[in-house]
């Protein structure tokens, strides 16, 4: 049995370990002297709405938002993609476009606004690379006339990067609304949300944020409203049984992870200090050594581009007869490393991918990874594979 400090753990994707010893010094602090924020006017209660206020503003700073009260804090980027999709006032008849890599946070959401509010959906064909290409989006928004087009910047399987600034002019010449779930590309790519035009953003804390789970981010620009998805207590307008017209009261219904809030702002200090720029480059160049060691692997095929500088930390791969779940398991067991193989939650992707049968396994390296650990990895599969295994699917 490997022990937990002797973990290679490559799977970042998933969420970010370990965190910066700041972010969890910030979520001890905290918890330690507060109350609930905005529902007292005690000094721990002020204290803990003082905070979080702060991190709104840290936040929307680091983000590119010119209005923080619009960023809103929900409990995770499923959350918020739900409040979008679901608030944003979609109808029968309504067509909402999409790409072919996204996460089933998108993909079911939309599944069950198809079967509940009769609307349709239109999935752009793959295209290598950039997973969209820009004539079929173009056709798309401009023929089909959508009333919401959404899109991941970055795919949660072969960490494959959107033209997102390609993508946000086109849907803001055509006047079709961008959601961007963020999810894989917060904290990796520079966002500058309100320069690109983006209407909706949506983002988890806890992957290249390097905050804690429990906290999502969701941007809505002053150009659209969102109907509540949750209505409850909000220490404001509690006259009324309506919820508050303003941001973020509007959409922050109930208590909001304060912990993990502080947290996240402790985890985009961090970024702030070491630059977004290194820790990039950081990321991509293990990246790049994984890819370069695999391209003269016969036994290995790679999924996603050819090139780290078209993708995140994130790469995935098959090793010839070998199932990826078994694959995985050998990883973790044999050889102490963490990934995670199958469908990724993104059945859509892989069907795109054509490996909805197979699954993949998925390395995804990040800010605390070392190119030693990159190697390995290598070392591990060339092991496994030289052993001979007979390992079924």
């Amino acid at each position: 049995m490997v022990l937990s400090e002797q973990v290679v753990y490559l799977d970042n994707a998933a969420t970010s370990h370990p965190k910066p010893d700041q972010v969890y010094r910030a979520a001890e602090s905290y918890m330690r002297a507060s109350a609930n924020p905005g529902r007292g006017a005690h000094r721990l209660a002020l204290r803990s709405a003082e905070a979080i206020f702060e991190a709104r503003l840290s936040l929307s700073a680091f983000l590119g938002i010119k209005h923080p009260e619009r960023l809103v804090f929900t409990g995770g980027c499923t959350a918020s993609l739900n409040f979008a999709l679901k608030g944003v006032g979609l109808a029968r008849g309504d067509l909402v476009v999409t790409s072919a890599l996204e996460h089933n946070s998108v993909m079911r959401p939309l599944y069950q606004l198809e079967k509940q509010a009769g609307i349709s959906v239109h999935c752009l064909p793959y295209a290598r690379p950039g997973v969209v290409d820009l004539n079929d989006l173009k056709e798309a928004v401009r023929d089909l006339k959508p009333r919401l087009c959404v899109i991941a910047e970055a795919s949660n399987v072969t960490g494959e990067l959107v033209d997102l600034a390609a993508v946000a002019d086109l849907c803001r010449h055509y006047r079709v609304p961008l959601l961007v779930d963020a999810a894989q590309s917060a904290g990796f790519t520079e966002s500058n949300i309100d320069s690109l035009g983006i209407t909706i953003w949506c983002a988890s804390g806890h992957k290249g944020l390097m905050g804690l789970p429990g906290v999502g981010l969701l941007y809505v620009s002053p150009e659209v409203e969102l109907d509540p998805l949750i209505a409850g207590g909000t220490g404001s307008g509690s006259e009324e049984l309506a919820m508050p017209e303003f941001y973020p009261d509007h959409l922050e219904a109930g208590t909001i992870a304060g912990p993990a809030i502080v947290g996240l702002a402790a985890g985009v200090e961090w970024l702030k200090a070491k630059s977004l720029q290194s820790v990039r480059a950081h990321e991509r160049a293990l990246a790049q050594r994984f890819l370069d060691w695999a391209a003269g692997v016969k036994w290995l095929k790679l999924y996603g581009p050819e090139s780290a500088g078209a993708r995140t930390g994130t790469v995935a791969f098959q090793v010839e007869q070998v199932g990826a779940d078994r694959l995985a398991d050998l990883l973790d067991q044999e050889h102490g490393i963490a990934v995670r193989s199958g469908l990724h939650c993104a059945a859509n992707a892989h069907r795109a991918l054509g490996t909805l049968g197979s699954g993949l396994v998925r390395a995804s390296f990040g800010s605390f990874n070392s190119t030693g650990e990159v190697d390995r990895l290598s070392d591990a599969l060339e092991n496994l594979v030289a052993r001979n295994l007979r390992l079924v699917r």
